[in-house]
């Protein structure tokens, strides 16, 4: 089955807002739904949220959920009856920060003429202001040019074009940086409410440098979530200082919206690309947004134009594509992520874009360690034995986010026992998570991901598989370890074999069991081995009756010589045991803590579960 590698975040809004919807987004390849909370209210959200949640469990697909901040944003007042102001070019346009009405141009009572006024959230832009800047409202749809200002209230400018527009627009000030503080009072009662609610990311609208997420970072850290925060791009100094952001941020978003009201029109698709190759460079997900399939919320198809746009985010290497209007206020929301899926797939299936990513490794790796070096090696070995897939047990999800970076053709499985770093996982390119159970020891853990796997369907027997994990599971190092496993890999056979395994969990194949190798020549040295916590399998050279005790409480039983004991004595003792006896050189080949799967069938040692 070939996996779609390019990951897919929905906007929710009121034509995704049912349960059925929201389940056909996540059948239509919905990996992450944003919530943005510029708009409506947490109970809104909240009920959102457990849609999403809900629709999660019932079809089996895991979900992130991730929301947006308002930001520091500037917004006009009021307008006067409910109406608008109409500009024309060339008017005389006066900026107030005294919270009064907005007006069109009129004239009072004494037959004068008075501009058009405005007034302004920031209260300190007057005396922030310099002549010659200018002034955008309502993404752009009116541009002024500053002529004057006073200082302290008040700021004259000229309309360069004409335009119409409504209460509480926003405002964006080119050539001046707003002393806003990132986090407004809302964002933090925002964050908080998110937090609350076990949101997967937070992506922080208008980042300007490293010490706004720094600031974001400090607020949350009393919380003591996990919570990943991403960086929304949307100004110049953002592009400007995109590599500082990139370093202290979990990812990006290129926020094409308000970024192409900010800059040029013309540099949004320099300004993509710079911002995606340095995300790649820093092996960060990265989300391209805004107007991707705009003409789908009111059309059913996409236009050429819009199709090109997204098949290009996906060649220059972004993690991610989102639909904003498309999913929340669109007429064909799930169209719309079933395009999206469609030109994803396509693309990747494409030469072209698997030379491009095989390509990506390329780029210098400025603090190289031993787990950038040994994830480098992996996706090297994985080419050379072209293996099926990369697996990665992994508890925080370091080790997938590492693999993602080098771009493997093969899928990068990531099992975990975590469901928050399931669910963070979705967000990067090539990563499957899955959960998995808590294990022990490392080798369990793999051995979990091998099942799990198989089940997935994500390889099959036979297959070669690039194992890339940390051992043991608690070390500090991401990945210190590389194995090569095949899926079923035989191991040993023997001449005898018997036994069936008739738990119901095992319906399926009685006859086989899967299990820890434990070494022993006799039942005190086997004894003091075992974990008696089930799944094990002893391994032992000659079988008399004083290992019955033994032989009560392991699961299979694997001999080099013939047994003393007879098949109907070992049904008596344990009646769910699988044996398999005559193995030569077993003590040797199957090594001490190893999962194997016994197979009394076929008579059959595997490497691993099945």
């Amino acid at each position: 089955m070939f996996l779609r590698k390019t990951k897919i975040v929905c906007s929710l809004g009121p034509t995704a807002e049912t349960l059925e919807v929201i389940s056909e987004l996540l059948r239509s390849g919905m990996n992450v739904a944003r919530f943005n909370f510029s708009h409506g209210t947490h109970e809104y959200h909240l009920k959102n949220m457990h849609l999403v949640r809900e629709a999660s469990r019932l079809t089996g697909i895991p979900c992130a959920l991730l929301m947006d901040t308002k930001g520091p944003e500037i917004r006009t007042g009021i307008v006067c009856d409910s109406g608008l102001v109409e500009i024309t070019e060339g008017d005389i346009v006066l900026l107030t920060n005294d919270d009064g009405l907005c007006y069109s141009p009129k004239v009072n009572a004494n037959g004068e003429k008075e501009p058009t006024r405005i007034s302004l959230s920031w209260k300190a832009l007057p005396k922030e202001i310099k002549k010659d800047c200018r002034i955008l409202i309502a993404d752009g749809l009116v541009e002024l040019l500053v002529l004057d200002t006073d200082g302290e209230a008040t700021i004259t400018c000229e309309a360069l074009n004409s335009g119409s527009f409504g209460s509480r627009k926003n405002v964006n000030v080119i050539g001046v940086r707003p002393q806003i503080p990132v986090l407004s009072e809302q964002d933090k009662i925002d964050i908080a409410f998110a937090i609350q609610h076990n949101v997967d990311f937070i992506a922080a609208s208008f980042i300007s440098d490293a010490s706004d997420i720094v600031s974001i970072l400090r607020y949350i850290e009393p919380f003591n979530s996990n919570v990943r925060v991403i960086a929304k791009i949307e100004n110049e100094e953002g592009l400007d200082n995109i590599a500082e952001i990139v370093t202290v941020s979990a990812g990006v978003m290129v926020a094409r919206g308000d970024l192409g009201v900010q800059l040029a029109t013309e540099r949004i698709p320099l300004a993509q690309k710079k911002i995606i190759r340095e995300c790649n460079i820093q092996g960060k997900p990265v989300i391209t947004a805004t107007q991707m399939l705009d003409s789908m919320i009111h059309n059913p198809r996409p236009t050429r134009a819009e199709l090109t746009d997204v098949a290009n985010a996906i060649f220059d290497g972004t993690d991610a594509v989102m639909l904003s209007g498309e999913t929340a206020n669109g007429a064909y929301p799930v169209e719309a992520v079933q395009t999206m899926a469609k030109i994803a797939l396509t693309v990747e299936a494409s030469e072209e874009y698997r030379q491009k990513m095989r390509s990506s490794h390329f780029y210098d790796m400025e603090k190289t360690g031993i787990q950038e070096v040994l994830a480098k090696s992996a996706y090297q070995t994985a080419v050379e034995i072209e293996a099926q897939a990369l697996l990665a047990p992994t508890l925080s999800g370091n080790t997938a986010r590492l693999l993602s970076r080098f771009r493997p053709e093969q899928a990068i499985i990531a099992a975990t026992p975590n469901e928050a770093v399931q669910r963070q996982l979705l967000l990067n390119w090539g990563v499957v998570p899955f959960l998995v159970g808590l294990a022990e020891d490392s080798e369990e853990m793999i051995q979990n991901a091998i099942r799990v796997g198989l089940e997935k369907k994500q390889f099959k027997m036979a297959d070669k598989l690039v194992v890339v994990a940390g051992v043991p599971i608690i070390s500090p190092i991401m990945v210190n370890t590389i194995r090569v496993l095949v899926v079923g890999n035989i191991i040993a056979r023997g001449a005898n074999a018997g036994g069936t395994n008739k738990l119901e969990e095992n319906a399926d194949f009685p006859h086989r069991v899967t299990g820890r190798v434990v070494h022993a020549e006799t039942p005190e040295a086997a004894l003091a081995m075992l974990r008696k916590k089930g799944g094990e399998i002893l391994v032992t050279k000659n079988l008399d009756m004083s290992f019955v005790p033994i032989l009560r409480i392991v699961n299979g039983l694997v001999v080099e010589n013939p047994s003393d004991l007879t098949e109907e004595m070992l049904e008596m003792i344990n009646p769910h045991i699988v044996w398999i006896s005559q193995v030569p050189k077993a003590m040797a080949i199957l090594e001490q803590g190893l999962t194997i799967t016994l197979d009394s069938k076929e008579k059959l040692v595997y490497e691993g579960s099945l």
